[in-house]
């Protein structure tokens, strides 16, 4: 291989390893963003299944003759 095959090849290289960083970098924003939108889904979550719960216990609370 001569030089100027070498320095191709290493342009080429470097060209690719950019392309991949450029990725790499934007899959890493929409895990990040991803796991924000996971995350407000769960808290939701939890404050249903309190409001539920508090539903439920007052419904058998008025049922059960305590109020």
């Amino acid at each position: 291989m001569t030089v100027a095959e070498n320095k191709i090849r290493i342009t080429n290289n470097e060209e690719d390893i950019d392309a991949l960083d450029k990725r790499v970098t934007k899959l890493e924003t929409e895990f990040n963003l991803m796991m924000g939108k996971l995350d407000i889904i769960i808290k939701m979550g939890r404050v249903m299944v309190g409001m539920i719960a508090a539903g439920l216990g007052l419904d058998l609370g008025i049922e059960g003759g305590m109020i």
